[in-house]
């Protein structure tokens, strides 16, 4: 019972772990994540314009301040 337990918390942590930004490389990945799992992971696009992770390799705000201070911060490219 116990080993049973274990196996399907794990099964759903692996299912339904969190996403973030910074868990992915380049935006392309971030996008392709969001658009097979629309409408569970909104969490990627925080300004709601359908583009997820902007502020990653290959996004349209790559180059803005805020986005090298968020990569700068999480070690991103």
């Amino acid at each position: 019972m116990g080993k049973t337990i274990i196996i399907l918390s794990l099964l759903f942590l692996s299912v339904y772990a969190r996403r973030t930004c910074k868990t992915f490389d380049t935006q392309a990945e971030a996008q392709r994540y969001f658009d097979a799992r629309m409408p569970y992971w909104k969490s990627l696009d925080g300004d709601k314009d359908g583009e997820a992770c902007e502020c990653l390799l290959g996004g349209s705000s790559y180059d803005k301040w805020f986005c090298r201070k968020w990569r700068a911060k999480y070690r991103k490219k």
